[in-house]
């Protein structure tokens, strides 16, 4: 590990809508790669992005979204840094209308401050699929998945870093695009709302069980494999099984070629070579 190491650390890990008084965590999603002490890459803007910006000297953030479903978009207007100057905000998605949706969020109708206020601090590009964008000597590439109104996933790549955040999709099956992201990275932070009788009883909700993400990545050779975006339904008890039951899983399925199994939770870092 070296100081020039990327941080990767959970804000939020919940789906739908923050829950309460959890070990894994409450916020909706929100997921960071710390680029430097003063730039970050953010995937999504949930709830979890208000506590992730408090009191730290950001000057620049780079925020994925990959879809515009309330609980990844809620903090979006709570970033910390939003009232400072000098600040740039960079919002990225793959969705060709992407000024529009952000247009509506801050509506008077929905929130008081609107977007023009900002304008002078945000900065707007519609990723196409497949498109390669540089970031700090680094690489971000998204391409569409399974979910209803749609979702994108994103890979951030360099020599040594290959993370893929994948979220809000069913992986049956897994369009082509994604599939070729999904084969070129070591960690995959994957969909896993569902226990396997709730993802029987939603299977139209355009999410996954735990069992479909492991699959998912076994199949398609990713190393690590990190279970996201929870049930807020779901108590400690429940994700505490999720927790034993996948890792049983892998090592009865798949053995040693299967995928290690994280338990995202607010507040997990974990350190990867630049």
């Amino acid at each position: 590990m070296t100081t020039s190491d990327l941080i990767l650390k959970f804000w939020g890990v919940r789906g739908s809508i923050a829950t309460n008084n959890s070990q894994f965590g409450n916020h909706t999603s929100c997921v960071e790669v710390q680029l430097s002490p003063e730039h970050s890459l953010f995937f999504d803007a949930g709830t979890g992005i208000r506590a992730a910006t408090a009191n730290r000297k950001l000057k620049k953030i780079t925020l994925f979204i990959s879809h515009f479903h309330w609980d990844h978009i809620q903090g979006l207007p709570f970033i910390s840094q939003l009232g400072d100057a000098p600040f740039e905000l960079e919002i990225l998605s793959g969705f060709s209308d992407l000024d529009e949706r952000l247009e509506h969020l801050f509506d008077s109708r929905f929130h008081p401050v609107a977007l023009s206020h900002y304008r002078d601090r945000i900065r707007t590009r519609v990723l196409k699929t497949s498109e390669k964008f540089k970031i700090e000597n680094l690489t971000l590439e998204c391409a569409p998945l399974n979910h209803p109104g749609d979702s994108y996933a994103c890979l951030l790549s360099g020599a040594q870093v290959k993370v893929l955040y994948a979220t809000d999709s069913d992986y049956d099956p897994v369009p082509p695009e994604a599939e070729k992201l999904f084969k070129q990275t070591d960690w995959a932070i994957v969909d896993s709302q569902y226990l396997v009788g709730d993802a029987v009883k939603k299977f139209d909700y355009g999410h996954s069980s735990y069992q479909h993400a492991i699959d998912t990545c076994a199949r398609l050779s990713v190393k690590d494999c990190f279970l996201f975006h929870f049930d807020p339904n779901y108590e400690d008890s429940e994700l505490e099984k999720i927790e034993q039951q996948a890792r049983l899983y892998v090592e009865n399925e798949y053995g040693s070629r299967g995928p290690k199994v994280w338990m995202s939770r607010e507040g997990l870092e974990k350190r990867i070579p630049r």
